[in-house]
């Protein structure tokens, strides 16, 4: 039978999913037949394509949830971080399964709160880390998980993705601590390279469609540009499993690379980029690869495939596994106790207006190195003037954030 979805949010990355379902619609035999977004007036050429195509649509969420009852299976929600948790929550209990936007959310107490409701309707929620979907991750996570690279030791992600004024200016939220009483937390770490905390997690977890659990991280979040959250971020994960995770990433960078993460397992070393895919080098000297894939279509009919089974052990990242990612992004504000200020003497501000953006001189080669030595910027032998050392965060039994962020 024929899935049928709707979506909430559509002006901005929405709009890429909508492209997604579109692309794979025959192919899984499901359609986009609702679209919600509080700023529809302001979106007419998207709101005239969509209802050519037969989109019923709506200028408010929870009046499509009402309406469609009995008459749509799913919900795509693709809006803003603050309003994840109230609107998968709503769409639950309204009875539909859910696609989340990434990241879920900024605190795991509001995770739990979305599992909590989820859990009370019976329905389940897949969250939308298309990378994981992605040939070239799980051309590596099959290789974990069989055993082919023996146990996974470390990991360690870098990347530099400068973001110019008219990043943080698209919307209420960007570069932003909270907004009202919701923690936001956004940044490199949270939101544009929140793929590779995941895929990390996702690759240092032996077992299939698992995430490894961090039980202790030890973060150092800076900023330098004009924003009140961290626009770079170095961050060490330990998790449960055994493998230890570093993540070395900035909006600040001179030059644009990445995201690159490499593994060191006892039978062979990966090397993964956005790029180029995943390259193996076997201990035993043989090697393989996979070119780069990106996965949002397979992550469509995963999602379909599983709410037309209404199995949720199918889910490829099911939101109790996307929590482990909020754990480890909560933990790391929590080491670094605050967002450390990277001083306008060590900053410059390059390009004008909407096109202006900070870069910190030195940076890029910080970020490699401090990789490449599975550390963090103070720990570096010439430690960068701005670094500032930070304690370990235990994460067992973690319920709530904050506790000693400020």
């Amino acid at each position: 039978q024929m899935t049928r979805l709707a979506i909430v949010g559509f002006g901005g990355y929405g709009w890429n999913l909508i492209q997604a379902i579109n692309q794979v619609q025959d192919e899984v035999g499901c359609r986009l037949v609702a679209a919600a977004d509080a700023r529809l007036a302001a979106l007419p050429e998207k709101a005239q394509e969509l209802a050519a195509a037969g989109v019923e649509l709506f200028s408010d969420p929870l009046a499509m949830f009402d309406a469609l009852r009995g008459k749509c299976n799913a919900v795509y929600i693709a809006t803003g971080i603050p309003t994840h948790a109230p609107l998968a929550i709503a769409a639950a209990r309204a009875g539909y399964h859910v696609h989340l936007e990434k990241p879920p959310a900024g605190t795991v107490q509001e995770v739990d709160a979305m599992l909590a409701a989820l859990d009370a309707a019976g329905r389940f929620c897949l969250v939308g880390f298309q990378a994981l979907h992605g040939d070239d991750i799980r051309f590596i996570k099959e290789r974990v998980v069989s055993g082919r690279l023996g146990r996974v030791k470390t990991l360690a992600c870098r990347a530099g993705w400068p973001r110019d004024r008219a990043y943080y200016t698209r919307n209420e939220w960007a570069g932003r601590l909270r907004v009202g009483d919701t923690w936001v937390l956004d940044g490199p770490a949270t939101n544009a390279l929140a793929h590779q905390i995941t895929n990390s997690l996702f690759l240092a977890s032996p077992e299939p469609n698992r995430l490894a659990t961090p039980v202790s991280v030890r973060a150092e979040l800076y900023a330098a540009g004009p924003v009140e959250s961290h626009d770079t971020a170095a961050i060490e994960i330990h998790t449960a499993e055994g493998p230890v995770a570093w993540f070395l990433a900035s909006h600040c960078s001179e030059a644009n690379f990445g995201p690159i993460i490499e593994i060191e397992a006892e039978r062979g070393r990966v090397v993964w980029s956005m790029r180029d895919g995943a390259q193996v080098r076997y201990a035993d000297g043989a090697e393989e690869s996979c070119p780069a894939d990106n996965g949002a279509p397979k992550m469509v009919a995963n999602f379909v495939g599983a709410v037309r089974a209404n199995d949720r052990s199918l889910l490829r990242c099911d939101l109790v596994e996307a929590r482990n990612f909020v754990l480890a992004l909560d933990g790391a504000h929590e080491s670094s106790g605050r967002i450390h200020r990277i001083g306008a003497e060590h900053s410059r501000v390059v390009g004008e207006g909407a096109e202006s953006r900070t870069v910190v001189p030195g940076l890029d080669e910080l970020l490699v190195r401090a990789a490449q030595q599975r550390c963090l910027f103070s720990d570096l032998a010439d430690t960068p003037p701005w670094a500032v050392t930070t304690e370990p965060f235990a994460l067992r039994d973690y319920r709530s954030f904050p506790q000693s962020f400020r």
